[in-house]
């Protein structure tokens, strides 16, 4: 019957059972009823047989014609023990009707001891032990699915109504104790929340609410149907409601429980190597009564609205977005699609991609043989196999199944064959032999896996090694024909005894083979990266000698190489403009577009968007973005962009040094490329006069003494982790930077006197000249003998600056020598208080940083280049021409034979601005006033030596000690003299000073001095022993 006539038919019993109860309807019987024994017996046994569609009309029959007054008890019996009986939809119905005819026949006589009846079928047992839980589960749930509904239904249609129709007397104490406090509530609103909370734990109550919700949902949820009123619809809807969490929660609880049990499971599986019967009835029970709320609570979610929650497998992980942690690594070609574990894509298909049975029988036709008999067969199949290389492996799987040779024996020879072959390079073959049967062959598969295994276990704890049985393990693995627990159950003993005899060995075969799948592999990743962790732990303990410590480090190597973390990778927001500059820096430029690019780059207003010039220095500061042969025109767009703004010249090659440095601290071979660009462009930065040479210098010397002690590289030392003896990148780099160099001559951009030039010059040298000896005693600290392409550098080196006089030494002693040589001139020249050094203007050529970056900077650079509308590009190639110019005057300046003014005039055509003829004129000035104060500090010295007296020791504007001399002879004893720099506006003076030994000063400055010279001599005794 459909839901809308059965509706229909509800509301008409419901009605006429309704004016039963209150006496205005009495059920129509024949005339005259018929009240033998033998017919009241019948009805009664005819209920008790059952109640169903097929005769419930002939019970409605009786129910007119027999009187049934004296039989009331015996009938309602009857009719409880057939009601628990009824299941079917079309047995309910018939089952509304009879007890409604009977309900109009005796309304207050038979609903009350009816209700109480089916209260009591209804009701939850009592458990006394698991054993009658089981046995009465499910004869349970099918009565109270049965009971449930109907009481459901006798509710609706009116026979039902609440458990106060029921006197005191007749209901049993436990339903009393339990409805008494919701005796006036409709009878099912009680019944449901008592039936629902038995053991709701272990789901006892899912099947009958889901029966219940079956058959009345309609009934309950839409709002349109008047069978139920709009109270009990509101307080039904809120128990399913609340049953709904409830089951929510429990399932949610369930999936964590599975997920433990099964990864306890699998660590006593991997632990033990055996898969325990106790642990696998465990986790069958959780994971059936998790199926059953899983179902459940996808039918509740849909009848009250709610979506069930979402469950979490073993190897599912919750990663925050916000905290994003990607895996950069370097990846080949068709990396995305082998996956990291796989060479090529050839490989991948042959362990991946395993075809049916059918499907090779359809490519491959059988071979045919001239025999009948197994034995013949069997070996011609065995011949075949051991020659499987030059044969396809495909067809021997469709001439094994057409042989018809899959029986014990020929299994149990197969087995032989394969145990005992020697050939290690056809085991691959033989294992996809076995997969592509793996369904027919599953017992000698199995046997195999046994044997291994023991062997396996044989050869961790004895002195035993077996490398095919570990090859022929390994490819199994990689067919995935090896139960999991046995895998990491080997790696986990290996790893824990990675100290026995040949387990090192045998894990690294087995990492070297299997270990890339394992650990890119979905199913094993989650295990295998906590053998990696095992492994980590094991390479920190102390019994491990340098070789196992080695053996591990390279395992891990291995099977996860080293990869860089990057936290929140975002790649940065470039504007249109800032795109422009990147693109223009990092991919135009080239040593014929260098011109072209500088004027498109002086167009960008720097002013309107000061990223714009945050981006330029960046890309002006990274020579590791371009091709190492365009390393020179970025030097070049820079030597052009700083012409108007030392800012951009500061803050580039303040940057350049840092990374240097930055290089020098971590030491990683991988940034070699890196570093040497680094390199390549302070050289090209040098060769445009940016820089000056005692830039260049004091670069060598960091290059090679950063992170000694004291600055003082020696013989030997492994102490000093970033600078090993067996490094010698180091020495690359000064080489690269010596090669790479221009003239060591350094020019200032101002006019200079032809005699100081040529002091600058020999100054340079000389600091060269001392720079080479220092470089070949650092090389020599090194292991020896060097590489000899090391060895074919240095002496390029010395052939270029073949001026300085400097001669290749034979070995570390006379390097020391040479060394100490050195030492002494810069004593000699340190005591002779040498303040006549060659005028370099060395604050003009030098760069000097400005830690603190002020807006006027990009507001000044703007000035000169951010002017886009008043901008031509002639006037950028005026502006190259004035630096031609400016370079031909210093060349000029550096000839004996153009000395004057009027002989550059003659050279030059271009005409000078006021600006720079004002300029020039405050040059000379200065540079004569500088002459001048340099004269009056000489004179001053001098006096101040011939006359010292105690007046002498006045107070000082702040006096700075420069320079601590040797002792001067001296009338007074006990007393040390000092040169003092003291200055007083814009006169600077230099004055002798004689201190009393016992001063903490002149103690201090004299034991610092001992301690140096005894530190010297030490250096010195140790250099002479090792040569000797």
């Amino acid at each position: 019957m459909e839901k809308s006539e059965l509706d229909i038919r509800r509301r008409q019993l419901a009605s006429v059972n309704r004016e039963a109860w209150s006496g205005e309807y009495v059920f129509s019987t024949a005339n005259k009823l018929d009240s033998s024994l033998k017919k009241n017996t019948a009805f009664i046994k005819k209920v008790r047989t059952g109640i169903n569609s097929d005769q419930y009309k002939s019970i409605l029959k009786d129910i007119e014609t027999v009187s049934l007054e004296k039989y009331i008890s015996e009938i309602i019996t009857s009719l409880s023990e057939a009601l628990f009986k009824v299941s079917r939809s079309d047995d309910i119905l018939a089952a509304m009707e009879v007890v409604s005819a009977l309900h109009q026949r005796f309304p207050t006589q038979l609903a009350p001891y009816l209700l109480i009846n089916l209260l009591v079928g209804v009701a939850n047992p009592i458990r006394a032990h698991q054993s009658d839980r089981e046995k009465e589960e499910i004869a349970r749930i099918s009565r109270q699915k049965n009971v449930l509904r109907l009481i459901g239904e006798f509710y609706i249609i009116g026979i039902f109504r609440k458990l106060n129709d029921c006197t005191k007397d007749m209901v049993p104490d436990d339903i009393l104790r339990k409805f008494s406090k919701s005796a006036a509530e409709p009878i099912v609103t009680p019944v449901l929340k008592d039936v629902l909370n038995f053991e709701i734990n272990l789901g006892n109550s899912l099947g009958v609410l889901q029966a219940f919700l079956k058959r009345f949902q309609h009934i309950i949820y839409d709002e349109n149907n008047d069978l139920l009123s709009s109270e009990v619809k509101n307080v039904w809807r809120q128990i399913f409601t609340i049953y709904t969490k409830a089951v929510f929660s429990i399932q949610v609880d369930l999936n964590r429980q599975a997920i433990s049990v099964a990864s306890r499971n699998k660590k006593a599986a991997i632990r033990t190597g055996k898969i325990l019967d106790e642990h696998t009835s465990e986790l069958n029970e959780v994971s059936e009564l998790l199926e059953k709320f899983k179902s459940a609570a996808e039918f509740l979610g849909g009848v009250v609205g709610m979506t069930p929650p979402k469950l979490f497998t073993e190897n599912s992980s919750q990663v925050s977005e916000s905290s994003t942690v990607e895996v950069v690594k370097q990846k080949s070609l068709n990396e995305d699609e082998l996956g990291g574990i796989w060479d090529d894509i050839r490989e991948k298909n042959f362990y991946t991609k395993i075809p049916t049975l059918e499907e090779l029988q359809e490519q491959y036709p059988p071979t045919e043989i001239n025999t009948t008999k197994d034995g013949e067969k069997i070996e011609y199949f065995l011949s075949k196999l051991e020659n499987v290389p030059q044969s396809n492996v495909d067809q021997l799987v469709v001439d094994f199944n057409d042989l018809h040779l899959n029986n014990k024996a020929t299994r149990n020879r197969i087995l032989k064959f394969l145990i005992e072959t020697p050939e290690i390079s056809n085991l691959k073959y033989y294992c996809r032999f076995l997969k592509v049967n793996e369904s027919n062959l599953s017992d000698l598969i199995h046997e195999l896996i046994e044997f291994l295994d023991k062997g396996f276990r044989s050869q961790i704890y004895h002195n035993k090694l077996n490398f095919k049985n570990i090859y022929f393990f390994v490819e199994l693995i990689k067919f995935k024909m090896i139960p999991t627990h046995i895998i990491f159950h080997k790696i986990r003993t290996l790893t824990l005894n990675i100290t026995s005899s040949n387990n090192i060995d045998i894990l690294s075969v087995f990492y070297e083979h299997a270990g890339r799948f394992l650990l890119n592999e979905t199913e094993y990743r989650e295990l295998m990266l906590s053998m990696i962790s095992l492994l980590k732990e094991k390479k920190k303990a102390q019994n491990l000698t340098i070789d196992e410590k080695m053996a591990i480090r390279n395992l891990l190597v291995v099977i996860d190489p080293p990869i860089t973390k990057v936290n929140n990778l975002q790649q940065p927001k470039f504007t249109v403009v800032q795109q422009y500059i990147r693109r223009l820096i990092q991919v135009e430029l080239t040593n014929k577009t260098a011109s072209q690019v500088s004027v498109e780059l002086r167009r960008v207003d720097y002013r309107a968007d000061k990223d714009n010039y945050f981006v330029l220095i960046d890309c002006l500061s990274s020579p590791e973005d371009l091709n190492y042969d365009n390393i020179p025109s970025l030097a070049e767009i820079l030597e052009k962009m700083s012409k108007k703004n030392k800012h951009v010249l500061a803050r580039t090659v303040d940057t350049i040094i840092e990374k240097i440095i930055r290089g020098l601290e971590e030491n990683d071979y991988r940034l070699n490329r890196v570093r040497m660009a680094h390199i390549k462009y302070i050289s090209d930065i040098f060769n445009y006069k940016l820089v000056n040479f005692k830039f260049i210098r004091d670069l060598l010397y960091k290059i090679v003494t950063y992170g000694h002690p004291n600055k003082q590289p020696l013989p030997g030392n492994r102490s000093i982790s970033i600078d090993l003896p067996d490094n010698y990148f180091r020495v690359q780099l000064c080489c690269l930077l010596l090669m790479s160099i221009g003239s060591v001559v350094e020019v200032g951009r101002r006019r200079k006197k032809i005699q100081k030039n040529s002091e600058q010059e020999d100054v340079n040298i000389s600091a060269l000249r001392d720079f080479l000896i220092f470089l070949q005693y650092y090389t020599y600290c090194k292991e020896q003998p060097i590489p000899m392409e090391l060895e074919f550098r240095i002496n390029d080196v010395l052939v270029k600056y073949i001026d300085t006089g400097m001669v290749r030494f034979v070995g570390l002693h006379e390097s020391v020598l040479a060394l100490q040589g050195v030492v002494e001139r810069n004593k000699l020249r340190a005591e002779s208080n040498e303040y006549d050094e060659p005028e370099d203007d060395e604050d003009e050529d030098e760069v000097e940083d400005d830690d603190d970056f002020e807006d006027d900077e990009i507001d000044n650079y703007s000035d000169d280049y951010g002017d886009d509308d008043g901008y031509d590009d002639e006037d950028d190639d005026e502006d190259d021409d004035d630096d031609d110019d400016d370079q031909e005057e210093e060349d000029d300046d550096n000839d004996d034979e153009s000395g004057s003014s009027d002989g550059e005039s003659e050279e030059h055509t271009r005409v000078l601005t006021e600006t720079e003829k004002i300029k020039l004129a405050e040059d000379k000035k200065f540079a004569d006033e500088l002459e001048e104060e340099y004269k009056k500090i000489v004179l001053d010295s001098y006096v101040s030596n011939q006359s010292i007296a105690s007046s002498s020791r006045g107070k000082f504007s702040v006096p700075i000690p420069t320079r601590v001399a040797n002792e001067q002879p001296s009338e007074n004893k006990g007393k040390v003299g000092f040169s003092l720099l003291t200055k007083s506006g814009k006169k600077t003076n230099v004055k002798q000073l004689n201190l009393p030994t016992d001063t903490k000063f002149a103690e201090t400055i004299l034991r610092e001095k001992a301690n140096q010279q005894e530190h010297k001599e030490r250096i010195m005794n140790l250099v002479m022993n090792m040569e000797t």
